[in-house]
């Protein structure tokens, strides 16, 4: 990664678990495509019931060549339980969605680009 890893706790202390399995996250996304440019996370405390326990939200902001991907993922009504952990899980599962059909996209057009060429000298 050319920029360094942002990582930012908002509503709630530093904790360095989290930030561990963060730093994890972060890297299997690079392990999947190398050339990210940037990387900020941030994990909010969304709210806090009585009953239900607290609510977290993660974004992650990912700085690709010429794109940016942003994923924000805030568990639904019933899944208001979530563990911060579990939250940060699924909010990677979806940023690693995204990143991979980029990807596929970004290859399929560098195939389409070059088989004309290869077409033009036949």
């Amino acid at each position: 990664m050319q920029n360094p890893l942002r990582l930012t706790f908002r509503g709630m202390a530093h904790s360095e678990a989290l930030a561990a399995q963060l730093t994890l996250r972060v890297d299997r996304l690079e392990h999947f495509f190398d050339r990210i440019v940037s990387c900020h996370v941030v994990l909010d405390l969304a709210g806090h019931h009585h009953r239900h326990g607290d609510c977290y939200r993660v974004t992650i902001n990912v700085g690709l060549p010429k794109r940016e991907l942003i994923v924000s993922h805030t568990p639904s009504s019933h899944r208001a339980m979530e563990t911060p952990g579990t939250t940060i899980d699924r909010a990677f599962d979806e940023a690693q969605r995204q990143l991979e059909d980029w990807v596929r996209l970004q290859r399929q057009d560098r195939h389409a680009a070059v088989r004309p060429a290869r077409e033009r000298d036949a």
